[in-house]
């Protein structure tokens, strides 16, 4: 598993490979990480580190994202000392606000967060009420034992963010 520390407003540190700033060029950025799995656009995936990078019209890198969550299987990712896919999304939530220290947009609250002094952003798909909400409609209907496997790991997986990511300053403004 590769270890990657997400740093707020900086950039990333990845074991073994290096460090990639926030604002850095393409060119910077491919010199330390090589080439792209994918690209679409100004976004680039590098598969191996479960990670989106996205750069601005000047091709310089404004945001990094860990898209694997909450059970990548490549990485290992630490922001702020703690694993962000093994702590629950309350939890979260509450330390990111706590070393934001500023506006949270919680527009989304429960699916997504941006924290707009540290241009940090979680989200997911589901959250556990979703779940809990699907798990009585489907016991009404007589099918959970059909669906029990499924739901239980989908409530499994809604108690945490399934990414997250860094920005720029000003990256989350309006």
């Amino acid at each position: 598993m590769k270890k990657i520390e997400l740093v707020p407003l900086v950039g990333i540190q990845i074991e073994g490979i290096g460090q990639v700033n926030l604002g850095a060029g393409l060119a910077e950025v491919q010199g330390v990480l090589g080439a792209p799995s994918d690209a679409l656009d100004d976004q680039y995936y590098y598969d191996e580190l479960e990670l989106r990078l996205d750069f601005n019209d000047q091709g310089t890198l404004e945001f990094i994202e860990s898209i694997n969550g909450p059970y990548p299987e490549k990485t290992e990712i630490n922001i702020y000392g703690v694993n962000p896919f093994q702590v629950e999304a309350a939890e979260l939530v509450n330390l990111l606000t706590d070393k934001n220290q500023g506006e949270v947009d919680d527009a989304e609250a429960g699916y997504c967060y941006t924290f707009l002094n540290s241009s940090v952003g979680v989200w997911r798909q589901i959250t556990e009420e979703d779940v809990q909400e699907e798990i009585e409609e489907i016991k009404a209907d007589g099918e959970y034992e059909d669906n029990a496997d499924m739901l239980l790991e989908d409530l499994k997986k809604s108690k945490f963010f399934w990414t997250i990511g860094i920005g720029v300053a000003g990256y989350y403004a309006e």
